[in-house]
């Protein structure tokens, strides 16, 4: 019978990144030439270990493995909630990998739960321990469809009572560090305390009796190996790394199971080390074929079958990445990252207290307030998580339900909601990451400023004590390391406070958005923020038009209402200016509108503008108060029509040219810039639309054509719009071919590949190589139910040797 045991452990996680008012990431520059980390990190990590690549010699595929399947893993839920919004697809796999873990594994699924926010919990309050603990459950529950069994705390950092008070929640388990371990005794043998002195013996559980009757097991990872794993190279060979995890564990005369775990950060495979999801998924299979030695397990499982014969105690407030507990969370420790000579980090001693102090504040304040509300504020708190993960209309309506002291009206239910609001803030700031790094100017620590300053403009709405004054003071005493960014509150008001929103901003930006040509469906939402048009009175001439009308901005997150007033003036081509005024009283209304479209419909501009100033001032929105993230968009709008006119003019020039260019190239004559211009256009749009245009089919005779042409007149048309529309193409016919066995979808997919071959295109064949894989096992394995038809099925064959997969002689 195997007793040794392996369990590589994954903390998969990024910070909140999102702007708190539009409760959206922003385009991050940093992370070019993706929009932002959340999505390099998902395209070079997450997304990849959900279907590794394991090849054979020649470099083509034999297998696709999903890793999460076979490592245990937290995946924090501020990621899962990004995920689950921008890629489902990664979302559902992981969540699908640890259903079958579990069918794998007696019931016990790979993913374990993580504290919500990634808070240090040693330095949060009791009640804010527990709040994190419930809310990284819940959020849990939701997504994984079980109880966690496990829960992850952010940077292994922990104290008595934090374990304590997941024990009482129902957590069986959690992974430490070896040096996180003080001492230890034979479990109910009674007996002297050894101090462990960093010679822990990891290759089994502890149970850790955290306040004398809660109990809660920990597995401590291998230190040494993890930080080879992680720093030291070890995933230069996945055959090589799996070998020496099994013979890691050595053979024992207690005959006690063994296991030996691992644990990094799980960016480590694929964002940190290029390639390192294939590395891990040859390590597996290198482990899966020594099982009659070793088996791969998760924490679970593991303890089900071989409970804890030790107990430990901690080393209380003691953490995984600072040798001095958790002081890099609140001092100069020295412990750093991406520092320069010469710099300090005495600014996370005064960031700490202000933020402690404004919690304290925002703690008193909502629970004063919040008595009017709720039959418990805490209680309501914890359960809030449920709406910060479903903000639907049902969703909240059940949460008051359950919570309300009585019956409460509309702006009632407002200032419930913004109260709960400003709790989430108020643990959101204290993140993890606003200490971690060199700098208080850091995006890291700006960004949990942000959270502090939505705290802070919250409760400014719901009571008039003034709270930000002290907290500016208190932050003034963060000296950033670089002189020219004065201090915490100097970047406070620099680069926080200009982020407040205006609502005005959000309406003008919904008006002349709907105004654009070709828009389509009227826009509903802004980000975090509902609009819906109440009414609007429009006029034309030439092209020129005038807008004005009412409108209702709603609060997705706090249900707060504001009617808007707004006139729209559209003066041609890219010139919208848009006035946003409070709602008039009716009769002011009517004789706004009446004033405003006579003096239009006169053509008369200064009568015009002074009637529209009258009523709303003189301060205006343009396109470039437009949300960033939409100008692309809208640029791309404006400019449809001129460009199809240059489209039409550039295919006149070149059929007129073609015989011309043609001779030239006969005669060995230099090609005029001006044709190659029109030619590279000409051509570029042609061999585009094959890919793009559903009534086209990209036949390798038309594409090699196009692609002589350029050649002859010497024209380089292979941009990366090109390859991204070969790459879509490819996807829908190989998708069509799966589901519908279409052939002319397999030949289509056999010429472009042939085409991309002859001209050494680029393209991404990874969702590709996805969609046929099932296909491919199904000709590898005989016992497959469609074995037969696949070994019958030359296009099937044709479409696998294309997307390189490794032959199947049957």
């Amino acid at each position: 019978m195997v007793n040794k045991y392996i369990c590589v452990h994954s903390h998969f996680y990024q910070p909140p990144r999102d702007n708190p008012w539009l409760e959206e990431v922003e385009k991050e520059d940093s992370a070019s030439p993706f929009h932002d980390w959340n999505e390099r990190i998902t395209y070079e990590c997450y997304m990849p270990n959900t279907a590794a690549r394991i090849m054979d010699g020649g470099g083509r595929i034999t297998e696709i493995a999903n890793n999460y399947e076979k490592m245990s893993f937290n995946s924090g839920p501020t990621l899962m909630i990004w995920l689950e919004k921008h890629d489902p697809e990664t979302h559902n796999k992981i969540i699908e990998a640890d259903k079958a873990s579990a069918r794998a594994r007696g019931g016990h699924g790979n993913a374990i739960a993580q504290v919500f926010s990634h808070s240090i919990m040693p330095l949060n309050t009791p009640r804010d321990k527990e709040t994190q603990i419930i809310w990284g459950i819940k959020d849990f529950e939701r997504r994984f469809g079980r109880k966690p069994e496990g829960i992850w705390f952010a940077e292994a950092a922990v104290d008595n009572e934090s374990l304590a008070l997941a024990a009482k929640h129902g957590i069986k388990f959690t992974v430490l560090a070896p040096h996180q371990a003080k001492r230890g005794r034979p479990l109910n043998a009674g007996g002297e305390w050894g101090d462990l002195n960093g010679n822990t013996d990891t290759t089994y559980p502890y149970l850790c009796r955290p306040d004398g009757n809660s109990e809660i097991a920990i597995f401590f990872y291998d230190g040494p190996l993890s930080l080879s794993i992680a720093f030291e190279g070890a995933l230069f060979d996945g055959v090589k790394m799996g070998n020496r995890l099994v013979s890691s564990l050595k053979a024992r005369e207690d005959k006690r199971g063994q296991i030996l775990t691992v644990a990094t950060d799980g960016e480590t495979y694929g964002h940190h080390h290029k390639f390192g999801e294939m590395a891990l998924a040859y390590a597996f299979s290198t482990i899966e074929k020594q099982k009659s030695q070793v088996l791969l397990t998760n924490y679970g499982e593991f303890l089900e079958k071989h409970p804890p014969d030790t107990e430990v105690e901690i080393v209380e407030d003691s953490s995984w990445s600072c040798v001095h507990g958790v002081e890099r969370w609140r001092a100069d420790c020295g412990c750093t990252t991406g520092s320069s000579e010469g710099w300090n980090q005495k600014w996370r001693a005064p960031l700490r207290k202000a933020l402690d102090n404004l919690k304290e504040k925002l703690d008193d304040l909502f629970e004063e307030k919040g008595k009017k509300y709720f039959k418990s504020p805490w209680d309501a708190r914890n359960d809030y998580v449920g709406v910060v993960l479903d903000k639907s209309r049902e969703s909240v309506e059940a949460f008051l339900a359950r919570h309300r002291a009585s019956a409460l009206s509309q702006q009632s239910v407002t200032e419930a909601l913004k109260l709960l609001e400003m709790q989430r803030m108020s643990m959101t700031m204290f993140t993890s990451c606003g200490w971690f790094f060199a700098d208080v100017s850091g995006l890291e620590s700006v960004q949990i400023l942000k959270y502090a300053e939505r705290a802070i403009e919250i409760a400014r709405d719901v009571s008039s004590e003034p709270i930000e004054e002290e907290f500016l003071e208190l932050l003034g005493g963060a000296v950033s390391n670089i002189a020219a960014n004065g201090t915490g509150a100097d970047i406070f008001k620099k680069h926080v406070q200009p982020l407040r929103l205006n609502p005005m901003r959000v309406a003008a930006h919904a008006v002349i958005v709907n105004a654009l040509p070709g828009r389509g469906e009227e826009t509903k939402s802004v980000y975090s923020f509902n609009v819906s048009m109440v009414e609007a009175s429009e006029e034309t001439y030439l092209q020129s038009m005038v807008n004005i009308g009412v409108l209702e901005l709603s609060s997705a997150t706090t249900w707060e209402t504001k009617k808007l007033t707004f006139c729209l003036l559209h003066l041609g081509a890219h010139d919208y200016n848009c006035f946003v005024h409070p709602f008039f009283e009716t009769a002011d209304f009517v004789a706004a509108k009446s004033r405003i479209l006579e003096s239009f419909k006169r053509h008369s501009m200064p009568d015009l503008i002074h009637a529209i100033e009258a009523h709303f001032g003189q301060a205006y929105f343009t396109l470039k108060d437009i949300f960033e993230e939409e100008r692309g968009k809208i640029m791309e709008l404006l400019l449809l029509d001129s460009t199809s006119q240059h489209t039409a003019t550039f295919q006149q020039l070149f059929e007129h040219d073609r015989k011309l260019m043609d001779f030239m190239s006969e005669i060995n004559a230099p090609m005029p810039a001006e044709f190659r211009m029109v030619a590279r256009y000409v051509l570029g749009k042609r061999l585009n639309s094959l890919f793009t245009d559903p009534s086209a089919r990209a036949d390798h005779k038309t594409m090699v054509a196009i692609f002589n042409d350029a050649k002859k007149w010497g024209i380089e048309i292979t941009p990366k719009t090109l390859a991204k529309n070969v790459t879509g193409y490819l996807e829908m016919k190989t998708r069509d071919y799966c589901e519908n066995r279409n052939k002319a979808s397999a030949d289509s997919v056999a010429d472009v590949m042939k085409y991309v071959v002859e001209t050494g295109m680029e393209i991404d064949l990874w969702k590709i190589q996805n969609l046929v894989y099932s296909e491919y096992t199904a000709l590898k394995d005989p016992s497959h139910s469609g074995h037969k038809e696949a070994v019958a099925n030359k296009e099937l064959k044709k479409i696998l040797e294309a997307f390189k997969f490794s032959p199947v002689v049957p």
